[in-house]
């Protein structure tokens, strides 16, 4: 019956350790998934973006190298852990002593040819009283170092999402220029031919025609610039998609661009949610607690140690209880000379302390001007934008204008040609303004630590 209940327990002992590992992992995707911040990718309303986002957090390599770190940094703290509990071990010696010359034990007492067959089998123990508490701090110091890799984890999610979504509106800015591109070139083409036409009548100069003809040409060099950042673009997406099926970008042309309010101003506590403002405060934290390890190094330590186990000199007599053996001590450990080791080892922990506390002053620093360069960028973008808008509209009046002259045969058909194309010309500044401008925002959500701007503006 005691054995029945020895192994129900262990049962239930390995599957609650499989529950709570299945419950980690869990968690850890959530985390995950959590550090991808889907609901404020969700405000783009774009669904290309959403599944592309996902594909994103399923395939990227860095996320899974970042993810694996995390795992190894678990490790390493259990390894830490482990030391502050007691170490249990179990060692044999089987020892065969064969003498050749005969042995005295004393003046009458001889025993010729010798030999002798020792067994051994204890149990050893060992702990280390942490009166001082330094085997906690250590682990303590430890944990730290995880708190910043999965800080680093989740700068890594900011970092590449905020990254890829920036490529893909370029993509979808550079299919919306192309689309203008063309229609620019078919309309030179077409003031191109006009002007031949005069000009073989004798109605305009060589200088207008070759003027003309220069005006095409750079047209058809900008589409094939603005062709070749698009593959460059579309390289990068499907690189960082780490998905071969991709074999394509479909044209985005007729993407949505939308539009996201971002606030006039941020508050300065808002570094204090950037993953690397945290990571700076937790190596400041980290080399805090290992100067409180060098310190307590420099005090004595006290080893528990004892045996339990079987001793004899025959295999038949090895778990008699005249063959029990067992011991227990305490052992005081003292450094009293080790040439300044110790010392000097505490001033560098003491410096190493005194540069973190400058860097994370520093790291908040750039952080500070990081956020208002990239609000002033957001700002400006914006501002030009709305100037856009407004020479569109001035530029779709000229056009009324030079439309209605033709139709009452008082304009010419190249100078309505003319009129289109500063119509479009303007129609590619807005599509930059615009997309530059959703950049951006982009960069200042980066800049914030992946912080909802919305929910900034609202909190104003």
């Amino acid at each position: 019956m005691k054995k029945l209940t020895i192994l129900i327990l262990l049962i239930m002992l390995v599957f609650t350790n499989a529950a709570i590992a299945k419950k980690e992992k869990q968690t850890d995707n959530d985390k995950q998934v959590g550090y991808l911040n889907i609901q404020w990718w969700d405000e783009f309303n774009d669904q290309n973006l959403h599944d592309y986002m996902l594909i994103l957090f399923k395939n990227n390599h860095d996320f899974k190298i970042a993810q694996l770190r995390i795992k190894e940094g678990e490790q390493i703290v259990k390894q830490s852990l482990a030391n502050e509990l007691p170490q249990i071990g179990l060692s044999g010696n089987v020892e065969r002593i064969l003498r050749a010359s005969d042995q005295y034990f004393g003046p009458n007492m001889l025993i010729p040819n010798f030999s002798q067959t020792n067994l051994l089998f204890p149990i050893s123990a060992s702990y280390e009283i942490d009166i001082w508490g330094a085997n906690r701090t250590r682990t303590k110091s430890i944990q730290k170092q995880l708190e910043m890799v999965q800080q680093e984890e989740r700068a890594k999610y900011i970092s590449i999402s905020g990254d890829f979504a920036a490529a893909y509106y370029n993509l979808v800015k550079c299919d919306k220029i192309l689309k203008i591109q063309n229609e620019l070139v078919d309309l030179q083409k077409n003031i191109v031919n006009l002007t031949q036409i005069k000009y073989n009548a004798g109605k305009c100069s060589i200088d207008d025609l070759i003027e003309q003809k220069k005006i095409l040409k750079n047209f058809e060099e900008q589409y094939n610039t603005i062709n070749k950042d698009r593959k460059l673009v579309e390289e990068e997406i499907k690189y960082a998609l780490s998905d071969s099926s991709i074999e394509e970008i479909p044209d985005s042309s007729q993407s949505y661009i939308p539009k996201i309010s971002f606030p006039d101003q941020i508050s300065s506590e808002i570094i204090e949610n950037r993953p690397d403002v945290i990571v700076a405060l937790k190596k400041l934290e980290h080399m805090g607690l290992d100067v409180k390890v060098a310190k307590k190094e420099l005090l004595p330590r006290f080893i528990l140690f004892g045996q339990f186990g079987f001793n004899a000199y025959r295999l038949s007599n090895l778990f008699n209880n005249n063959a029990i053996l067992s011991s227990f001590g305490v052992a005081p450990i003292l450094d009293i000379f080790t040439g300044g080791r110790k010392v000097a080892y505490l001033r560098y922990k003491k410096y190493k302390y005194d540069e973190a506390l400058e860097n994370y002053k520093q790291t908040a620093l750039n952080a500070y001007k990081e956020v208002n360069d990239t609000l002033v960028c957001a700002k400006i973008y914006s501002k030009n934008l709305q100037s856009a808008k407004e020479r569109l509209e001035l530029e779709k009046k000229n056009y009324n204008i030079a439309f209605t002259r033709y139709e009452n045969g008082k304009g010419t058909l190249p100078h309505l040609y003319e009129a289109k194309e500063r119509e479009l010309l303007v129609e590619k500044n807005i599509v930059e303004s615009d997309i530059n401008t959703l950049i951006a925002i982009i960069s200042l959500y980066k800049s914030t630590g992946g912080k909802n701007l919305k929910e900034i503006s609202e909190n104003i």
